[in-house]
């Protein structure tokens, strides 16, 4: 039996399966929808990665480990709801070991190949992370319904706030904020009960509204300008906070 090894990259967004063998030689790569546990139950999260890995025969293969880094995954109990189900996948032994940590991990050991330093992931949602010596932080990345402060989520949401409150003459309406009422139809400001309780929980879809932000920033609306800075002041504490926890500033 030719031994591989298994490694999982799964966000809001999409995921990406890789397996090596011994030589580290890939021997598979693929790609499809989003399995962190955030956005989609553990089950369709497990059902995504079969149909990413669904077009490689097993036969003739045992897989020695699995690593999953997977968005959204922060307690012990995460862990082991997801453990038990990747350990069901094809190719698996009794023997195989798997593991599951956030997808921080992924970028951080990727990036710095296993040094220390530190990492920030934005997309969907976000979350940073560092390691020096043997210490460890990780700040932000709490689940969307913390608010992942400066993700694409954070940013849709924002959005969706700020034609709020320019449909009820709060602040003043802009094309920015006409875009995002259009496209979410908030046409009058009552609207938002029905259009909140239909979005606030579909993570993805409030975060594919993040471009109609960066699109009038650029143009230089002042109310778009407003959420980008937020959301940068945001990350930058995320880093600042791992800096400082981790005393890089100490390092020699």
């Amino acid at each position: 039996m030719t031994k591989l090894y298994m490694g999982i990259d799964g966000g809001g967004t999409g995921t990406k399966v890789y397996l090596i063998d011994t030589q580290e030689n890939v021997v598979f790569q693929g790609e499809g929808d989003r399995t962190s546990i955030d956005t989609v139950s553990y089950d369709v999260s497990l059902n995504n990665i079969l149909n990413i890995i669904s077009d490689f025969d097993f036969n003739g293969y045992e897989v020695v480990s699995v690593f999953a880094g997977l968005g959204g995954i922060v307690t012990k109990e995460h862990k082991d709801e997801m453990i038990q189900r990747l350990k069901t996948l094809p190719g698996n032994t009794k023997n195989t070991i798997v593991v599951v940590e956030n997808d921080v991990m992924n970028a951080l050991a990727s990036g710095l190949i296993f040094d220390d330093g530190m990492t920030l992931i934005v997309g969907t949602g976000m979350s940073a992370f560092g390691k020096h010596g043997n210490k460890t932080h990780k700040a932000g990345g709490w689940g969307f319904k913390e608010g992942d402060a400066g993700s694409s989520f954070d940013l849709g949401l924002q959005a969706i706030k700020k034609a709020i409150r320019a449909k009820d003459l709060r602040i003043q309406a802009t094309d920015f904020t006409n875009e995002v009422s259009q496209v979410i139809g908030l046409h009058e400001a009552k609207d938002v009960i029905s259009i909140m309780d239909n979005l606030y929980l579909d993570r993805t879809k409030v975060a594919s509204f993040a471009p109609l932000v960066t699109k009038h920033a650029n143009l230089g609306d002042i109310h778009a300008i407003d959420i980008v800075n937020l959301a940068t002041t945001e990350l930058m504490l995320c880093v600042q906070s791992i800096y400082k926890t981790l005393a890089f500033n100490e390092a020699t």
